[in-house]
């Protein structure tokens, strides 16, 4: 078994090994490759006699190093441990200083990706559960707040609202981040990841009261054609425990809805028992557990 990275004439091959989630991982890979979010020297694949038997690709999103995707088709352990060790110590040479690693529990392989990973000095430093939407109806909105888009209030306004709802978070990510570098400079990381993943300025909306004080944000964004998640919400510390959280949730779903999304994803760390009753009152449910693992290099 050898481990080397794809070129050009692969990639139908290379994406086309194992289906993705219901979509066309080569439509991703050609999306991330344009964007610069990934290169064909981050793609690894093991193979043997020819025949490919694993993959994995590494992406950076605001100079974080992600692996975005990992497969494998019945390949034994020792297989999956080459891949993994080999593209590990690669990108490490590359400059990289840490690497993260979102693992769901669906996902073929979950224990066997886990054991690797922590045997080859990955932490687990977040417990998530991750919840979908797949109705088709929408809750009615309570009509008490006021909705601009990014595209309204310009970055700056939205990279200082992020920072507001993240005081008191609960989740053990942004609660990392912040003790790292600070409230002000955690807002601008995230800000700028999560433009990586889509940048929609319409759709990225900043809520009010009627007297124009700000009240909280939701993200909504696309994946794909027919997936979508909330991919970030809160409410500022001075409204919370009102049930605020219910008419951002709605707003989200809704703008995703009506843009011919019809999975919507929410994933919230295991803590955050309040976004969790939220998300259930609104009609998603509860999908699966998804580990965050990080490594330094």
């Amino acid at each position: 078994m050898r481990v080397r990275n794809i070129n050009y004439t692969e990639i139908d091959l290379y994406t086309n090994m194992l289906p993705y989630e219901g979509s066309r991982l080569k439509d991703i890979l050609s999306s991330w490759l344009e964007k610069g979010i990934t290169r064909l020297d981050w793609c690894f694949v093991i193979e043997d006699n020819n025949k490919f038997l694993g993959r994995i690709i590494y992406g950076v999103f605001d100079d974080d190093l992600d692996i975005l995707n990992i497969d494998f088709i019945d390949a034994p352990k020792e297989a999956m441990e080459k891949l993994l060790c080999h593209s590990v110590k690669e990108m490490g040479l590359k400059g990289f200083s840490k690497i993260i690693n979102h693992l769901y529990s669906d996902k073929n392989n979950f224990k066997e990706y886990k054991d690797i990973l922590l045997k080859i000095g990955f932490k687990i430093t977040q417990e998530k559960r991750s919840f979908t939407w797949t109705q088709n109806y929408i809750k009615e909105s309570s009509k008490r707040l006021i909705f601009k888009s990014l595209e309204d209030t310009g970055q700056m306004e939205y990279i200082e609202a992020i920072k507001e709802v993240t005081e008191g978070t609960l989740d053990e990510d942004d609660l990392s981040s912040i003790k790292e570098i600070g409230y002000k400079k955690a807002a601008e990381k995230y800000f700028n990841e999560l433009k990586d993943i889509d940048f929609n300025k319409k759709w990225w909306k900043l809520a009010y009261t009627g007297d124009n004080d700000l009240l909280g944000l939701v993200v909504p964004q696309r994946f794909n054609e027919d997936t979508g998640a909330i991919n970030y919400i809160g409410v500022v510390p001075k409204r919370r425990g009102n049930g605020y959280i219910n008419d951002l949730l709605i707003e989200g779903t809704r703008i995703l809805s009506e843009n011919n999304i019809t999975k919507i994803i929410a994933d919230i760390d295991v803590k955050n028992f309040p976004l969790e009753k939220a998300l259930m009152d609104q009609g998603y449910k509860f999908d699966c557990e998804m580990l965050v693992m990080k490594l330094s290099l």
